[in-house]
């Protein structure tokens, strides 16, 4: 796969979760479970809030790339800029797996917390795969 399909790749799966995070916050906190961590109303509509608010983050982020990409695909960018966006990439896929594996670890503590963890995971190793994979002179 090319740098560039696979960041347009990585936009839409974003793009997908944060519209579910963002629509659709009580079904997704109680698939994962989430709901049984609170045990108020306040506490409930707090993380619906928060799960929304994490969900516009997630389409902004997945947005961005594609405007990204649509730069890319008009000016037929460098590889070399390409593997800057991916590196960029790996980092904030790397973080956010970090920072929700915290959150599954020490405030969840809830088995399915693990697949936001695993989420973000997942598309840092793909990532990270292209750019090791793909020769340099390839975009």
């Amino acid at each position: 796969m090319h740098i560039s399909k696979w960041i347009v790749l990585h936009a839409v799966l974003l793009v997908l979760v944060g519209l579910l995070f963002l629509l659709y916050s009580p079904l997704v906190i109680a698939w994962l479970g989430l709901g049984q961590v609170v045990q108020d109303s306040e506490g409930y509509w707090a993380m619906v809030s928060f799960a929304r608010l994490f969900g516009m983050a997630l389409i902004a982020w997945g947005a961005t790339l594609v405007v990204a990409s649509q730069l890319d695909h008009q000016a037929d960018l460098p590889a070399q800029i390409q593997r800057k966006l991916l590196w960029v990439l790996i980092g904030g896929d790397f973080l956010g797996a970090f920072s929700a594996a915290i959150q599954s670890a020490s405030v969840w503590g809830i088995p399915a917390s693990w697949f936001i963890s695993l989420g973000f995971a997942v598309l840092g190793i793909i990532s990270l795969g292209l750019l090791v994979f793909t020769k340099r002179d390839v975009g």
